[in-house]
């Protein structure tokens, strides 16, 4: 099966995830007869193989000057193959891109509505917690709502709408080139080529395991600003809750590290999605319990950040100090989370086994 993969490469957290699996694999798909190429530009021969996966980043320069154009492409492309896949890079379950959908096959997505009427509904902010917090009088309106394009009754449409896989796959280790952003790191990102020769997987030292020498009870460092309303409410009523346990402020990525790995406890509030990139990913290889608000909104593959290892708080917060006091006064009570988390992020990125669970997945999301 030839497939062909439309990308503007590794120019975003985002696409770093999805790419790096799907690049350190290629050898590995090709055994199980997938023969992937990857195009940096539209030309010609693009059109001629099985499928071709178009990321939303590949236009998203014309989506907001020229939306037709991107549906003519997208049309074009479909009078040489058999199938066109959309993938949508967002951060979060709410998609920009759902116009796509008559156009295309599928729609993938690392992170989805369990329930797909939610792409049905104007949010608020374009956003599922600015929504929440828009609808419960918490904060103003953000003044932009996800536009109407689907009705609940649209069936064939939402259907379309189907999981691809997170950055579970990708190396989040402390020195991963995925992550860094010195000037080369920056420089070689411009190149897939040059890039794609330096991917690594994670070493199985970066995994420090849950409970060891963990002298800071807490840990939550983030940005406070540039964000919707609804997450900057968010956010900065979290840093006023834990105010009286640390400080907020971020830190380079040296100092995040060394902090994460000495804490009993890493808070993760939302941002620009549900998961924080690489942010939740590195707590989990420090062997912290990462302290989140409720995700059962969402589905996602795979679907490490769960209820077994992760202790979740309300949306609204007023439960959020009550389980930072639990867990600091009871660790040995909630240790169990850590090594649940750090167990199931391992499973699926360390080691062959790893990468073969990430090969059939792949296989699987293209054919059926």
């Amino acid at each position: 099966m030839k497939v062909n993969i439309l990308t503007k490469g590794f120019i975003s957290p985002t696409a770093r995830g999805w790419l790096h699996p799907v690049v350190k694999n290629k050898s590995r798909l090709s055994e199980m007869g997938i023969d992937l190429t990857f195009y940096l530009k539209n030309i010609e021969e693009v059109k001629f193989c099985d499928l071709i996966i178009v990321e939303s980043r590949f236009v998203k320069n014309e989506w907001h000057k020229n939306k037709e154009k991107i549906f003519e492409l997208l049309i074009n492309l479909k009078t040489k193959t058999n199938k066109v896949f959309f993938y949508d890079l967002g951060d979060s379950t709410f998609s920009w891109v759902l116009e796509v959908l008559p156009y295309v096959d599928k729609l993938l997505k690392p992170f989805i509505f369990k329930d797909k009427t939610n792409y049905c509904i104007p949010l608020d902010g374009c956003n599922i917690i600015t929504n929440y917090y828009y609808e419960n009088g918490m904060t103003e309106s953000d003044k932009i709502r996800s536009p109407i394009f689907l009705k609940k009754t649209d069936k064939n449409l939402l259907d379309k709408i189907q999981l691809g896989f997170n950055a579970t796959f990708a190396d989040h280790s402390s020195n991963s080139n995925l992550w860094k952003y010195d000037y080369f790191n920056r420089l070689y990102r411009r190149s897939f080529k040059v890039f794609s020769k330096m991917l690594k997987n994670t070493e199985v030292n970066e995994y420090i395991e849950p409970g060891m020498n963990r002298t800071q009870d807490l840990s939550c460092r983030m940005s406070l600003n540039g964000y919707s309303k609804g997450v900057e409410f968010h956010r900065k009523k979290t840093a006023k809750i834990l105010n009286k346990y640390l400080k907020t402020n971020k830190l380079n990525r040296k100092d995040f590290f060394s902090e994460i790995r000495s804490s009993k406890v890493v808070i993760s509030p939302f941002g620009w999605g549900e998961i924080n990139v690489p942010r939740d990913y590195e707590v989990a290889l420090s062997g912290s319990l990462l302290l989140k608000p409720d995700l059962s909104h969402l589905d996602t593959w795979p679907n490490i950040f769960n209820k077994d290892t992760v202790v979740q708080y309300k949306w609204d917060l007023s439960d959020l100090s009550e389980w930072v006091e639990k867990i600091i006064n009871n660790y040995d009570d909630y240790i169990n989370f850590a090594i649940r988390l750090q167990d199931q992020y391992k499973l699926y990125s360390y080691g062959k086994s790893g990468q073969d669970k990430f090969c059939e997945y792949f296989v699987r999301m293209i054919k059926n």
